[in-house]
């Protein structure tokens, strides 16, 4: 359902999910997550969601995720890697915070958290 990478070097966590999750997944999910940020000892840190293999989800599951990574407060940069519209679209109901970006690619996802590149080519200020 999902796997969660650390890369400390970049302080960055990457997230690929594919399937459909459950509310109880989704919390088991957001546990992990929180876990992993916790043992890597980051103060701080970026992250990519990889969504592109994942279906549009039930909606308690996303109303669930949605509360659990409001609270996720260290985060500097977003990136989410999306497959479908639909998936876009919902997924852009959850994550609205202004460092969020979505992509179509990882290494366009990477090049957001990582340097502040735009999807779309433009640099930020």
């Amino acid at each position: 359902m999902y796997k969660i990478v650390v890369d400390r070097s970049h302080a960055l966590l990457r997230l690929d999910m594919h399937g459909m999750l459950s509310r109880a997944d989704a919390d088991q999910l957001v546990a992990d997550l929180i876990a992993q940020i916790t043992a890597a000892r980051l103060p701080s840190y970026v992250m990519i969601i990889d969504v592109s293999r994942c279906p549009v989800q039930a909606q308690d599951m996303i109303a669930a995720m949605g509360d659990h990574l409001t609270k996720m407060k260290n985060a500097r940069a977003l990136a989410i890697v999306t497959g479908t519209t639909l998936v876009r679209l919902q997924v852009r109901r959850i994550f609205n915070q202004p460092f969020t970006r979505f992509t179509t690619s990882y290494d366009d996802a990477l090049a957001w958290v990582v340097s502040g590149i735009e999807p779309d080519g433009a640099t930020t200020a």
